[in-house]
C-alpha cells in the first residue's frame, strides 16, 4: 500500500485469507484482516470485503468468535464514518459545483447493487430534485453509500444463524435501518425488510438446527 499498489496488496491478502494451508486461527490473521478491510474501504471494494468476511468467519467463528465480532464491528464503524464524512463533504461544496465523472464513478465495478434500476437512477429518485446537488452526491457520496449498504447486507447474511453473535446481528440491523432513514434510501429499506423477514422466517422454520 505504501508504494501505491493497493489493488495488488488486496489480492495478496485475499489469497492469504482464502488459503486452505492455514486453517488455525491466530492473532496475526486478525491483523491481516484489519489491513485487508482498510484496503477495501479505501478502494470501495464491497464485493471483496464481503468475501473476506466470509473467509474470516470460516476461520474464526469456532476458534475466536470474539475476533470475528471485533472485525465486523470495525468494518461497520469505519464504513459509517466514511459515509458520514462523504456526506459532509458533498453538503459543503457550493451549488455551482459541476462534474462530468458521474457515469464512470457509479459504474466502475460493472454491477447493480441497488436492484433492477441503476444506482444512478435510484439516487436521482430518492435523494434530491436539484440537478447540481445530485451531481455532487453522485460523485462524492454514492460510492460510500454503496459500500455501507453492502457492508450491512454482508454482515446480516454472515450472522443470520450465529446465535453467539446475535447481538452483533442486532447492531447491524439497527445500523441498516438508521442508514435508510438518514440517507432516505427507500428501495434499500424495502429490501432490508424483506431480508430480515426471510431470516426470521428461516429461524422459526428450522429452529436450532442451523445454529452453530
Amino acid at each position: 500500500e505504501s508504494i501505491n499498489q493497493s489493488d495488488a496488496a488486496l489480492a495478496l491478502l485475499h489469497e492469504v485469507l482464502s488459503s486452505r494451508r492455514h486453517r488455525t486461527w491466530s492473532p496475526t490473521y486478525e491483523q491481516i484482516m484489519m489491513t485487508y478491510l482498510n484496503l477495501c474501504l479505501k478502494l470501495h471494494k464491497s464485493r471483496e470485503a464481503k468475501d473476506g468476511l466470509h473467509q474470516y468467519r470460516n476461520l474464526s467463528q469456532s476458534q475466536a468468535p470474539g475476533s470475528l465480532e471485533k472485525v465486523i464491528r470495525y468494518l461497520m464503524e469505519q464504513a459509517e464514518t466514511k459515509c458520514s464524512k462523504a456526506k459532509e463533504s458533498a453538503d459543503a461544496i457550493p451549488e455551482t459545483f459541476e462534474t462530468t465523472t458521474t457515469t464512470t464513478t457509479t459504474s466502475e465495478e460493472g454491477e447493480d447493487t441497488f436492484g433492477g434500476a441503476s444506482p444512478q437512477a435510484i439516487l436521482l429518485s430518492t435523494m434530491s430534485t436539484d440537478p447540481a446537488k445530485t451531481q455532487r452526491d453522485s460523485t462524492l457520496l454514492l460510492p460510500s453509500i454503496r459500500f455501507l449498504w453492502e457492508t450491512y447486507r454482508a454482515v446480516l447474511d454472515i450472522l443470520k444463524s450465529n446465535s453467539k453473535l446475535e447481538h452483533v446481528y442486532h447492531a447491524a440491523a439497527m445500523g441498516a435501518l438508521r442508514f435508510c432513514r438518514v440517507y432516505k434510501r427507500r428501495t434499500e429499506f424495502r429490501r432490508l425488510c424483506d431480508m430480515l423477514r426471510m431470516h426470521l422466517g428461516n429461524l422459526q422454520k428450522y429452529g436450532q438446527s442451523n445454529t452453530p
